[in-house]
């Protein structure tokens, strides 16, 4: 009889042990210095292969990195330090894991991705018709979307009792294209020479290799803009909780 309860007792140790989790739940630790959370739950489907499904958010407010960036853009006219940016990212993927052990290992992952950023850029005009030099911001607002398909590599084991797994995301790129309008409201109205010069910077944007028109109103002014998207995925540093 004791050894029969001793058994009744150990039971759920050992069926915690022995149960094989195929969900996961994990949170990526490195994308936390860039002011994103990105969380990603994935479903094995075979030996060999699993579902995920990965969701990042940025919150609204200024640009990570701001003075590594202003170093790379040239035109002079998008003020970066009042620049604003939010994003979230929808990330669907197939993981194919070539060891035998499982979803373990060294894995390649064709992936989907869609993106929205919450912009406002401000444009600064040179105004010159008071006499005098005089630097003016105006702010455009709106959003870019985006579509993507793209593969990364990567490596995930467990770590403590097949519970807790290390994902860590090697190298990774995707390829698409995005759309976008960015809008500006002016009250007061501008003038007649005041549309004139934010006419004339909008036209003179480099924001190759991106295509953008622009279009200047006494009331508003909107940019719109379409091309080809490129982003990278990789030295993600991911925690999760298998169950």
């Amino acid at each position: 009889m004791k050894k029969i309860a001793f058994v009744l007792l150990l039971l759920p140790t050992i069926l915690w042990a022995q149960n094989t989790s195929k969900n996961s739940i994990k949170i990526n630790l490195s994308s936390l210095l860039l002011r994103n959370y990105n969380f990603t739950y994935e479903r094995s489907i075979s030996k060999h292969m699993s579902f995920s499904l990965g969701f990042r958010t940025m919150p609204y407010g200024e640009v990570p990195m701001e003075g590594t960036i202003t170093e790379q853009i040239d035109d002079k006219s998008i003020n970066l330090s009042r620049m604003k940016l939010g994003n979230i990212a929808i990330t669907p993927e197939i993981r194919y894991y070539f060891s035998s052990k499982g979803n373990q290992g060294f894995y390649a992952a064709p992936y989907a991705r869609y993106l929205v950023y919450d912009l406002t850029a401000p444009i600064t005009v040179e105004d010159k018709t008071s006499g005098q030099l005089v630097q003016v911001d105006r702010d455009f607002k709106g959003k870019i979307t985006s579509m993507n398909g793209g593969l990364m590599f990567g490596i995930q084991y467990p770590i403590w009792k097949n519970r807790m797994v290390f994902d860590f995301w090697i190298v990774g790129a995707h390829f698409g294209t995005s759309t976008g309008i960015l809008t500006a409201e002016f009250n007061p109205a501008l003038s007649t020479d005041e549309q004139a010069i934010l006419q004339r910077e909008v036209d003179n944007l480099d924001t190759s290799p991106f295509k953008s028109v622009g279009k200047v109103t006494a009331n508003t002014a909107q940019i719109n803009t379409e091309g080809p998207w490129f982003g990278v995925r990789g030295l993600g540093i991911n925690l999760g909780f298998k169950f």
